[in-house]
């Protein structure tokens, strides 16, 4: 008898064909057609990918091939997130699902006049408003894939105006319809799928700050420019309560102050929208004002009192108060700040031992003895600054502490900056409007930057002395 011998490979060989002719003898079905052993269906149409050779089948509803792919269902929001701070000028990229397939679609700003004001004066007029106003315009155009998907790119219009508006994607309810754009765009077959908000900044890198005085003296630096003092406005005189807090309008151009009665004072192109002594006939607020916040379009602002009351102007929504919430009774520590949602829809209180309250649609990331497992800051908190996208928020310290919540990253604090307190007591704190950093600013007028937050000078270094009153805030961005 004749031994043939084959090597390890051959042998390996044989039992490789020997499984394919295995393999080949399962798939194929007693009715003669062949099922794929492994399916991967690809949108190209052919019902194969390579490597798969011809292995379908017929499917008595979709006949030979693969099904048609499924439609992903609306998601009601863009898979980039809900709120966009953006520059004029700079490019957005936007993806979402509309839930329909193959159908003509847009992107639009302010859709429907959605940044039209709601205004809470007398006669709703909102014609002396500087900040942000519904200007609705196409700015993208996309038609939908097999799934109802779609993605786009466009650049935000260099005429946008500054502050809060909304950006949709819409659709055309009728698929053999024309593109939408601006002729069609009221059309009863426009539908929008998607809205999110766009906060437009003049300045995404925050390239100044402006810190202001107990006398309502300003001190400007970087691109933040100088437009009246409270002495300049009263012809020297001081006002009648000290200067407590400011805030810049939407366009960098102009600032508000806010007294310690209610006063309010507006420079540059500041609007103002009403003061506190105004509103009660003369009669001071309960509890002292400590703090302001403009609206997110700039037409309007909130006054935060010590103990927790609010008062709004302009187009800004009242959405109650910590004596409200805690059924007539104070805060156990005064409120120092307050900041707001970009919705203009919420905002937050935080008093000077890190306790935050949470009103309208901001919402609660945490508080400072939350954070500290029950024990209050070494130094009393002394500001607020939130994300501009609303997604967290810092709180600053006396002593250059920083405690972060949410989204809002930590990027320093004094004592690790400097090894030691500093010579005069944090006052007040703003971020930069793309999250990236942060600066604190001292009572005499020192500043110190975190993260990506330029230095542009302080105020012994700008005048070669102190301020004549302390420094009492810092303007958001």
């Amino acid at each position: 008898m004749t031994v043939i011998r084959r090597n390890p490979l051959q042998a390996a060989v044989g039992a490789l064909l020997a499984v394919g002719l295995l393999v080949s003898a399962v798939v194929a079905t007693t009715s003669g057609t062949f099922k794929r052993a492994a399916t991967s269906c690809d949108p190209s149409g052919f019902g194969f990918q390579p490597g798969y050779g011809y292995g379908y089948s017929y499917d008595p509803q979709f006949g030979y091939g693969c099904p048609p792919a499924t439609t992903t269902p609306g998601s009601n929001r863009f898979a980039q997130g809900t709120v966009f701070v953006v520059q004029p000028g700079q490019q957005l990229t936007l993806s979402g699902s509309a839930g329909v397939s193959h159908v003509n679609g847009a992107i639009i700003i302010d859709f429907g006049d959605t940044t039209a004001a709601s205004r809470t004066d007398g006669d709703n007029s909102t014609a002396s408003d500087k900040g942000s106003k519904p200007q609705e315009q196409v700015v993208a155009e996309f038609t939908t894939d097999d799934r109802g998907n779609f993605t786009v790119t466009f650049t935000v219009p260099p005429d946008l105006s500054f502050g809060r508006h909304a950006i949709s994607a819409v659709i055309n309810n009728f698929t053999t319809s024309a593109a939408v754009n601006s002729s069609n765009v009221r059309s009863a077959a426009v539908q929008e799928v998607v809205r999110a908000l766009m906060v437009v900044v003049p300045d995404i890198a925050g390239n100044g700050y402006r810190l202001v005085a107990g006398d309502g003296g300003s001190f400007n630096f970087g691109n933040n420019f100088f437009h009246g003092s409270v002495p300049q406005q009263l012809n020297g005189k001081l006002p009648n309560k000290p200067v407590v807090g400011g805030d810049n309008t939407v366009t960098n151009q102009g600032y508000w102050m806010a007294a310690e009665d209610g006063g309010m004072f507006s420079f540059g192109d500041a609007v103002f929208y009403g003061s506190l002594p105004g509103v009660l006939k003369g009669k001071l607020p309960n509890k002292p004002i400590v703090g302001m916040a403009r609206t997110p379009t700039g037409n309007g602002y909130w006054l935060a009192a010590s103990d927790g009351g609010v008062f709004a102007f302009g187009d800004a929504k009242f959405q109650g108060s910590v004596p409200g919430v805690l059924a007539g009774r104070l805060p156990n520590k005064p409120v120092v700040g307050i900041a707001a949602t970009p919705s203009g829809n919420g905002y937050w209180l935080v008093s000077s031992d890190g306790g935050l309250f949470a009103f309208g649609d901001a919402p609660f990331f945490g508080s400072v003895p939350g954070q500290l497992g029950g024990r209050l800051p070494n130094q009393p908190v002394v500001a607020i600054a939130a994300l501009t996208d609303g997604s967290g928020y810092w709180m600053a310290s006396a002593d250059g502490g920083q405690f972060s919540f949410g989204s809002a990253q930590f990027f320093g604090s004094l004592p690790g900056q400097i090894h030691k307190l500093p010579n005069k007591p944090i006052v007040g704190m703003h971020a930069i409007p793309g999250g990236t950093g942060y600066r604190m600013a001292a009572s005499d007028g020192g500043i110190f930057d975190f993260g990506t937050a330029g230095f542009f000078g302080s105020v012994p270094g700008q005048i070669n002395k102190l301020p004549n009153l302390p420094i009492v805030a810092m303007s958001r961005l």
